[in-house]
């Protein structure tokens, strides 16, 4: 039953070479997770100092 579930070729090597690649994925989702959020981050200080400018530009109102 368990060379049914894991393979005939279920090596020691193979199972560790499984769990890196597992790894390796929640790895990457996390980057890409930090990498989404650093670009939101991104996008809203650009929108602030859009808006900074603009209101440099336009006269004081008195």
């Amino acid at each position: 039953m368990g060379k049914a579930l894991l393979g005939t070729h279920a090596s020691p090597s193979s199972l560790r070479l499984l769990d890196e690649v597992r790894a390796l994925r929640q790895r990457v989702a996390e980057l890409e997770r930090a990498l989404a959020e650093a670009e939101a981050l991104g996008d809203r200080v650009t929108s602030v100092d859009a808006r900074r400018e603009v209101d440099a530009r336009e006269p004081a109102r008195t």
